[in-house]
């Protein structure tokens, strides 16, 4: 069964970055790791040894912290995401900027649109996801779904209220800096890369892009 489920598992990765090839690693490692972590909580409860399989509650408990802590690391792009590829994602795509800048954008979210916010769209596409998962459904499909687009306007909506903060321009535009720093090396053009012209682009065409899109 384990062979089987190993198999299985990379095959759902496989397919994924086949369906998302004009994705970024990054996220497609986010998505991959999204639809194969029903299989690889199973894998593991499998390898649980006897001693371990004889006490159900400990196995349910840890599971549940497993669980816990995975949801708290993908809540937070799960928000970015459906903010970015439902409504500006080609748009942004279309500008030709250094591929590590665009996960900034959807990491800007959190503090753009604040806590409260935030967690409640958070809570509100769990629930989609939930639905969705239990009808069989793909992330992606999950994502275009109607639904899917209502939240992600939800989080349009929000953002653009916030984004007129004194604080917005120097927090991404730090944000956009610091990223093409760590990344410069990994970057074709670097030695032509003029840091300051092009985070200053990044902002002024995203900018643009969020307070337009319909």
């Amino acid at each position: 069964m384990s062979d089987t489920l190993r198999q299985d598992i990379i095959n759902k990765i496989l397919k994924i970055a086949s369906e998302n090839s004009d994705l970024s690693l990054d996220e497609q490692f986010e998505l991959s790791e999204l639809g194969t972590q029903t299989m690889f909580n199973q894998l593991m409860l499998e390898g649980i040894s006897p001693s371990e399989k004889s006490d159900p509650e400990k196995e349910k408990a840890r599971t549940k912290r497993r669980m816990q802590k995975k949801e708290r690391d993908q809540r937070k792009e799960h928000v970015g995401r459906f903010f970015l590829q439902n409504l500006i994602w080609k748009d942004i795509k279309n500008l030709n900027l250094p591929d590590c800048l665009l996960p900034v954008f959807a990491k800007t979210v959190h503090n753009t649109i604040g806590e409260k916010n935030y967690d409640q769209m958070a809570g509100k596409i769990n629930r989609l996801l939930e639905f969705g998962e239990k009808k069989g459904f793909e992330y992606n499909k999950i994502l275009d779904s109607k639904p899917g687009i209502g939240i992600a306007e939800e989080i349009l909506t929000l953002y653009r209220n916030e984004m007129k903060s004194s604080n917005f321009e120097k927090q991404l535009k730090n944000s956009l800096d610091k990223t093409l720093v760590q990344n410069i090396s990994n970057i074709e053009s670097e030695s032509d890369l003029d840091i300051e012209k092009t985070v200053n682009e990044a902002y002024n065409e995203f900018k643009k892009i969020v307070t337009t899109s319909t």
